[in-house]
């Protein structure tokens, strides 16, 4: 296959891996009754409980006004309150509540069972090689991405 195939080939996979993602987190969207912003907010919260406004922003590569509607709708929900930094008064902290936590909490465990499925239908030997290969995807797409975010 030449070059300019492959690339093609990689581009259009790489749509259709947006799309069928896209379809798979609506899933999400739908079963917690929450927006697909919240949703991507959400999933931040998987690996801590609290997070400075600024850097919400930076990981959803959004503006902290974009933010805060998010944080404000959560907020109408009972999900996240805000509060003023502990070590910078002048940053304003975003921390799950209970019903945040316990909602994270089923989110991740949900999330963990559906991909656990997607994973079983791979044969057994290519599972590993097939995460290897979309870690170093991710890590390309990233370098990609920073390279041109400094031009």
């Amino acid at each position: 296959m030449t070059d300019q195939n492959l690339e093609y080939e990689m581009a259009n996979t790489i749509f259709l891996l947006r799309q069928k993602c896209y379809t798979k987190d609506m899933y999400f969207v739908r079963s917690f009754n929450i927006t697909m912003a919240e949703y991507n907010c959400l999933v931040i919260f998987f690996s801590k409980e609290i997070y400075a406004i600024k850097d919400l922003a930076k990981a959803l590569d959004i503006t902290p006004g974009g933010v805060t509607r998010i944080i404000t709708s959560l907020e109408k929900k009972g999900i996240v309150k805000r509060r003023i930094g502990v070590e910078d008064r002048r940053r304003i902290d975003v921390q799950l509540t209970k019903k945040g936590r316990d909602m994270v909490d089923k989110l991740r465990q949900t999330s963990m069972e559906m991909h656990g499925k997607i994973l079983s239908r791979l044969e057994e030997p290519h599972r590993e090689p097939v995460l290897n290969a979309l870690r170093q995807l991710t890590e390309a797409i990233d370098a990609w991405v920073e390279e041109h975010n400094h031009k």
